[in-house]
């Protein structure tokens, strides 16, 4: 993973960081929201790649959660 920076919404658009051209490979992105994130993927995005995207995420999020939990012992 990289952080590329900050998005900032200008009017109903999105202005990307300069570091977003170092990565960008298409003009045009898919945007799904994960638990209140917003996540840009290349597109295509076909439904199995989105479903393979959600248990992913859904699976490192109950990992997470049960990390947190050993830790709070």
């Amino acid at each position: 993973m990289k952080y590329l920076g900050r998005v900032k919404r200008q009017g109903s658009n999105l202005k990307m960081p300069d570091s977003f051209r170092e990565v960008a490979k298409t003009e045009v992105y898919e945007a799904i929201v994960v638990e209140g994130d917003i996540l840009l993927l290349a597109t295509p995005l076909d439904r199995e790649r989105v479903k393979q995207i959600q248990d992913l995420t859904d699976r490192s999020i109950q990992e997470h959660r049960r990390t947190l939990e050993g830790l709070a012992r």
